[in-house]
């Protein structure tokens, strides 16, 4: 036969009715193959949408961040210094150029707004004093024309022409003072009594001759929300004015573009400032747009740097926190990718159970291990790749790909397994393996087969440590997409199989030291189970599953616990007391909220970084000037821990100021005289301990910077008495407050202190609830909750599918039994003892897994970045998660031993008498 007629008959010989084979037995065994399928359809579906979910939740999250900056996240332009128009600087052509200049580097991100103002000036109205300034506000991208207001009453106001100067008088008369027509918002005129036509006398800067303002008509704003009033609130009606400004009102007195040139003309040059400035619009933002203008704003931003803005450090804030939910979100898709492929795996070997007697038959009448394998491949490769197009179909219309790594691996298992088991159950049939006569030769035989396991289990435990090692040097990922981290999402899943090893090492010894105490018992029950399982505990795959399974449903439980508690511990670190006030603090603020019902401690503070300490040590250290003893009290009332000399600093000494220091800073200056700088002066320190606090990061955000980006450059932290200082030199103006008792919020409230500008007001309860609701927690916390169903719904079908597989074998063996007496409780406990110990051994591997993971993986899953605390986030355990996993064990036990007793009832006695075993 020549070499191409024998290539031809080898493959008419593989291929030869393969697909006439492949239709009957997918219709014979039609329910497994759907139950199968289906099983695949979902798992792609989790691996494609479930990181979809996570990068939508990631563009919402960038633009809540955004919007929470406020005007932080504005784009201020620095600008050149303008050029004169008509002898006078050209502020609005200059802001227009830098805006123009900033457009070419970042594009346009959203309005542009164009703002002059004059500094502040205390001046009268019919109804009292007022701190007043004049304002005028535009937008170059728009048609600008009404100025975004509607004029209601009066006259628009222009530029009044130059008064004319007599050449006579002009050597002896003083020049006539500069008008400069304005407008006033309505809520103004109403609260302070100016009206059309009154005059405002004008304190500032002004040019030669002075200037005075006419207001020439009254206005309402067309849009509130047009963001031309972020830097001019004070434009829609008035304003708390700050403490030191000897009015109590602040207003603004609008200047619209008409009378531009009259402003300019009545100011003095540098009594003008302007600001060119683009608002980011959040409407369609997205991380990868968000990471983009990040890339672009980097080189502009900073010392040297043209624009001033908060936004870099938003976005990089909120990036970490992203990296930190894409982290979890990794984990959890590889983790049900993972247990979805073994439980196909699981799926396969049961269907090739099923056909091992035609397999067998097939090889027996010549088949080819080819034509096996393409027989089984021709079942296998269409359903994943029909479930591979119908989850494609599904998910791509709502956007996204998803883990197409995840995914794609997930569909070859499928379509490999089959044929691969197929392949090895024919090859077992008919090649069986010669085993040596001579029994030193079988002994040399076992002991190579042995190491050769042993060779496999430590590359697996070594793999888990290397994966473990490198996460941990690695650390966390920034975010960059919605893809799954590989290394990170291999860690638990090679430990689950390093856990398995041991389960499967370990459970014959413990189910055989069993045996010897169930053989001394009544009762065939025991016996018999343990027996049954002394098998059933080999399955690497079956115990993998539900390692990985359990594992990643603790993990996830963990994970979860701690962000919550984490969350509350954050608010509790961050706000100290119940109510936090920063910024420039009212005279009687402190006495006002001592004074009200409900209020049990009020502390107050400033802090000054950068003080030199020592001398000639090169040392600098953040001075923290608290009322030692009420902040003592506030911060125990919080739950926060408290250093034993931090009340004692109220006691001053002899000369000295008693202070804490840092343990670092207290070892490195250990035995040299302290002296620190204050403001203008230094003063002697005595040290009476080292102290635990950090420098206080101010009032929190909740724009995903839970604390200020730019941390103190300190060597540590000096915490001294704020009246214990002031005996010794002058003590900074207090620039926070802390507050304590059920009655703080209320009462800061009614001191009306938040509507000051300048002052920030923040509670505790109120940023939880800020930090906890925000759209990156809510999302993950649906992630994790759906990803744990999807685990435990997966840990059930693990123990159905063995449950299944060994049910013929377990089945012949109760049938013979029954003819000898053997009962139906017995039978159910046989069932159940089988599979206890898989169970037990996946329930208590996957346990200690997923409590250890948290600390092995150390920052990679970023844990702090999601709860907000200002130090390392503490892992916190909670039993819930292992009462779940033990509770869906239990239950997938209890169905697997209810099914088969059902099963069972319908077989009868004389049957299996007549028969035999079945």
């Amino acid at each position: 036969m020549s070499a191409p007629a024998a290539v031809a008959t080898a493959v008419r010989a593989t291929t030869g009715g393969a697909a006439l084979v492949a239709r009957r037995r997918a219709r014979r065994d039609a329910g497994l193959l759907a139950a199968t399928a289906v099983l695949l359809l979902l798992t792609l579906v989790v691996a494609l949408a479930l990181p979809r979910i996570a990068s939508r939740t990631a563009d919402v999250a960038v633009r809540d961040a955004v919007r929470a900056a406020g005007p932080e996240a504005d784009l201020v332009v620095r600008g050149l210094p303008p050029a004169t128009t008509y002898g006078a600087p050209d502020h609005l052509s200059q802001a227009a150029s830098d805006l123009r200049w900033l457009e070419l580097r970042v594009g346009d991100v959203g309005p542009d707004v164009i703002t002059l103002e004059t500094p502040g000036f205390v001046t009268g109205t019919p109804q009292g004093t007022v701190l007043a300034r004049f304002v005028h506000t535009g937008r170059p991208d728009v048609d600008d024309a009404d100025g975004g207001v509607r004029w209601t009453s009066g006259e628009v106001p222009q530029t009044r022409p130059e008064p004319e100067e007599d050449e006579e008088d002009a050597p002896t008369a003083p020049p006539e003072p500069r008008v400069v027509e304005v407008g006033v918002a309505e809520r103004t005129a109403a609260e302070t009594g100016l009206a059309v036509g009154d005059e405002i006398v004008v304190t500032t800067a002004t040019a030669s001759g002075g200037a005075r303002a006419v207001v020439t008509g009254l206005y309402t704003p067309i849009d509130p929300a047009d963001p031309r009033w972020r830097t001019a609130p004070d434009a829609l009606g008035p304003v708390r004015a700050p403490p030191a400004a000897r009015a109590e009102t602040a207003v603004a007195l609008l200047v619209p573009a008409p009378a531009v040139r009259g402003l300019m003309a009545a100011s003095a040059p540098a009594a003008v400032r302007a600001s060119a400035r683009t608002v980011v619009t959040t409407e369609g933002l997205t991380l990868a747009g968000a990471l983009a203008l990040r890339d672009d704003l980097a080189p502009h931003v900073g010392q040297g740097g043209r624009v001033e803005t908060e936004l870099v450090d938003v976005l990089a804030a909120t990036g970490a926190r992203l990296a930190a939910a894409r982290a979890q979100a990794s984990v959890l898709v590889a983790g049900l990718g993972t247990v979805g492929a073994l439980c196909l795996v699981l799926a396969a070997g049961l269907l090739v159970d099923r056909r091992r007697t035609h397999l067998v038959a097939e090889r027996a009448r010549g088949a080819g291990l080819a034509g096996v394998a393409l027989r089984a491949a021709l079942e296998s490769v269409p359903t994943a790749v029909l479930a591979l197009g119908v989850a494609l179909a599904v998910v791509l219309p709502v956007g996204g790909t998803g883990a197409p790594g995840v995914a794609l691996l997930v569909a070859l298992v499928a379509a490999a397994a089959p044929p691969v088991l197929a392949v090895t159950a024919a090859a077992r049939a008919w090649s069986p393996r010669r085993v040596p006569a001579d029994r030193r030769e079988r002994a040399r035989h076992a002991a190579l087969a042995a190491a050769r396991r042993v060779v496999v289990e430590l590359t697996v435990a070594l793999l888990a440590a290397g994966a473990v090692v490198a996460v941990r040097q690695r650390g966390l990922v920034p975010a960059s997409g919605g893809e799954v981290d590989p290394l990170l999402a291999a860690a638990p899943v090679l430990l689950a199989a390093a856990a398995a090893v041991v389960v499967v090492r370990a459970t014959p010894a413990a189910v055989g030291a069993l045996r010897g105490v169930a053989d001394r018992t009544r009762g065939l029950g025991a016996t018999l189970a343990l027996a049954r399982a002394q098998g059933a505990t080999t399955g690497v795959v079956a115990v993998l599953a539900g390692t990985v399974a359990v594992a990643l449903v603790v993990l996830a439980g963990t994970v979860l616990h701690t962000v919550r508690v984490g969350q509350r511990d954050a608010a509790a670190a961050l706000v100290v007391g119940d109510v936090r006030v920063d910024g420039a603090l009212p005279a009687r603020l402190a006495d006002d909220l001592r004074a009200a019902p409900g209020v049990t401690h009020v502390a107050q503070g400033a802090q000054l970084p950068g003080r030199a300490l020592g001398t000639r040590t090169g040392a600098t250290a953040t001075l923290l000037v608290v009322d030692a003893v009420e902040l003592a009290a506030v911060r125990t009332s919080a739950g926060l821990p408290v250093d034993p000399a931090l009340a004692a600093l109220a006691d001053a000494g002899a000369g000295a100021v008693p202070a804490l220091l840092s343990p670092d800073l207290a070892d490195r200056l250990e035995g040299v005289p302290l002296r620190l700088g204050v403001l203008d002066g230094s003063v002697d320190l005595e040290l009476r301990g080292t102290t635990a606090l950090t420098p206080d990061p101010g009032a929190p955000a909740t724009d995903g910077r839970a604390a200020p980006v730019d941390a103190p450059d300190d060597d540590g932290l000096v915490v001294v008495d704020r009246a214990a200082l002031a005996a010794a030199t002058t003590a900074p103006a207090v620039d926070r407050l802390w507050a304590a008792g059920p009655g703080a919020e209320p009462a800061v409230t009614a001191t009306d202190v938040d509507l000051q500008e300048g002052v920030e007001v923040t509670t505790r309860d109120g940023w939880w609830r800020a930090w906890s609701g925000s759209a990156l927690t809510g999302g993950l916390t649906s992630l994790l909750a759906a990803g744990t169903a999807l685990l435990l719904l997966d840990l059930v079908l693990v123990l159905v599918l063995v449950a299944v597989a060994s049910a013929p074998a377990r089945g012949r063996t109760l049938s013979a039994l029954r003819t000898l007496g053997l009962d139906a409780r017995t039978a159910a406990w046989a069932t159940a003892g089988e599979l206890a110990p898989l169970a037990a051994g996946a329930l208590v591997g996957g346990t200690l897994i997923g409590l250890a993971l948290p600390l092995l993986v150390g920052d990679a899953l970023g844990l702090t970045l999601l709860t907000g605390e200002p130090q390392t986030a503490a892992v916190r355990w909670t039993p819930w998660p292992v009462a779940l996993a033990a509770a869906a064990t239990l239950a997938a036990l209890a169905v697997a031993v209810v099914a088969e007793q059902a099963v069972r009832r319908r077989d009868r006695l004389g049957e299996v008498l007549r028969v035999g075993e079945r």
